[in-house]
């Protein structure tokens, strides 16, 4: 697990896309193994219940499954991304996510009938500072946003709702693990 993160709201981002992207990564390990990720990643008492939320379902009962999750960019809202935070502070962190997932294939054959499934989202990910290291203290629902493309319309012509890339693309957000 990925550690020593900054006392600031970007540690705090950075530390939230780490954590998603190693739990997701870990999503085809035994139940036992994943609830143990998170349990050392959330604060205490909040485990259980943000498994699911930060990627980490049940696998396949018919195979292996394979995730893939990379956290493209990372912005906190209204906040001084570099000040330093006190003991118990709590940032929410957004993150600009490509994921994909699916059962294992012999690396020749992939289709329909291998499950395979990706998009870009954005989550919400709320940190708190805790004895100097972050910890999750929810994580929403990744919410699905569309591809970027040039004309800012959707397949259907229609508009496209942009506020998502407006923010992923506005200079307050970063690359995790960048300064």
């Amino acid at each position: 697990m990925p550690v020593g993160f900054a006392g600031t709201p970007r540690g705090a981002g950075d530390a939230a896309a780490a954590y998603v992207v190693t739990v997701s990564a870990a999503a085809g390990h035994p139940d036992v193994e994943r609830q143990a990720l998170i349990d050392t990643i959330a604060v205490d008492g909040s485990g259980p219940a943000l498994a699911e939320m930060m990627g980490a379902g049940s696998p396949p009962a018919d195979g292996e499954e394979i995730s893939q999750t990379v956290a493209a960019r990372v912005w906190v809202p209204d906040a001084d991304v570099d000040a330093q935070v006190q003991q118990g502070t709590e940032v929410t962190a957004r993150l600009l996510l490509c994921a994909l997932s699916g059962s294992a294939t012999d690396g020749v054959v992939a289709g329909p009938e291998t499950g395979l499934a990706g998009g870009w989202y954005v989550q919400s990910v709320t940190m708190r500072w805790t004895l100097d290291r972050w910890r999750v203290v929810t994580a929403q629902r990744p919410l699905p946003v569309p591809p970027p493309d040039q004309r800012g319309t959707r397949r259907d012509g229609g508009p496209r709702d942009t506020q998502p890339l407006l923010d992923v693309l506005s200079g307050r957000s970063w690359v995790p693990g960048t300064v």
